[in-house]
């Protein structure tokens, strides 16, 4: 399934997507003469979106504007993600965490020009 951040679809072919739920909050406490700790659970505390996946481009020059398509979304808005399996998860923010993971390469099987890449997209619940 191809994967939507905001309505569109910019993290190009061969998309995966690893959702990584970050740890819960907690309060420890412990009181001199009293063995053992007091734990209290705070909930969850968001999640991460790590993103791999090829750019394309009719050129590198297209490749590039595709890049720089995604990275118009770090923006501070939060946005939907559809991951590749179908879930949308609201309030996810992209603050510019992109690299690019290795050289431009010419498409084999559909024309054009690929560009792979990673990113990292923040889930705020």
């Amino acid at each position: 399934m191809t994967p939507y951040y905001g309505g569109f679809p910019v993290f190009g072919l061969a998309v995966s997507i690893h959702h990584v739920p970050n740890a819960n909050a907690a309060q420890v406490a412990q009181f001199i003469g009293v063995a053992g700790v007091q734990a209290m659970d705070g909930g969850g505390r968001g999640r991460v979106f790590e993103v791999q996946g090829l750019l394309t481009g009719a050129s590198p020059a297209g490749c590039v504007s595709s890049e720089l398509f995604l990275l118009s979304f770090a923006d501070g808005v939060a946005r939907t993600l559809t991951d590749t399996t179908g879930i949308s998860w609201p309030n996810v923010v992209f603050r510019g965490e992109y690299q690019r993971t290795g050289k431009f390469m010419t498409n084999c099987s559909g024309g054009g020009w690929l560009l792979p890449f990673r990113c990292v997209l923040h889930g705020l619940t």
